[in-house]
């Protein structure tokens, strides 16, 4: 647990020596989920059901136990499909750019740039202050520092990258989201 901290605290600190630091790891995409990504992803899911289900919203009151227990599950599979997705994007994506196509570094920066907002899940305990979970699109900033060194992406085509990786993604969560909300939503009493 104390790497997974130390991990989330130096990508959040200082990301340019962290992302240099990620790059020469040796490491597997299963290691990433495994030994980080399983215990970050976690965070958002479970804040999101107590917010929902015990604490309930200002609009919508409280989410029936099962319709959160759905949540929970859904959300948490829903993530790391979308993650996976994201790395496929962004390493598609690459020649486009002038960056190189690397799996595994595509899916390092989609796994430790999503560090921001994972953790911004924490306001989703208090609907009320969910809204501060906004803070997670440093996500985004940690995406644009990371591109140049794991995809080798020039740098004045960086913000360009980032963006259009940024647009697919926003795409693919939306999708994600709405398949969800269906899901829920057909299995709620």
């Amino acid at each position: 647990m104390e790497k997974i901290i130390e991990r989330a605290k130096s990508i959040l600190l200082s990301p340019k020596q962290t992302w240099e630091t990620i790059k020469t790891e040796e490491t597997t995409t299963v290691a990433i989920i495994r030994n980080y990504l399983l215990y970050l992803a976690i965070v958002p899911v479970i804040c999101s059901f107590i917010g929902r289900v015990i604490v309930g919203g200002p609009f919508y009151g409280r989410m029936p136990l099962t319709g959160g227990l759905t949540w929970v599950v859904l959300s948490y599979v829903l993530f790391f499909i979308s993650a996976y997705l994201s790395a496929f994007v962004i390493n598609f994506l690459a020649p486009n750019f002038g960056a190189v196509k690397n799996d595994l570094a595509a899916f390092k920066l989609v796994a430790y740039s999503s560090t921001a907002p994972l953790l911004a899940g924490i306001f989703y305990l208090i609907p009320a202050l969910s809204i501060f979970s906004i803070l997670g699109v440093y996500g985004i900033y940690l995406l644009y520092l990371g591109l140049p060194v794991l995809m080798q992406c020039p740098e004045d085509r960086a913000l360009s990258y980032t963006v259009a990786s940024i647009l697919v993604m926003f795409v693919i969560f939306a999708i994600g989201t709405g398949v969800l909300g269906l899901l829920i939503c057909n299995r709620l009493p």
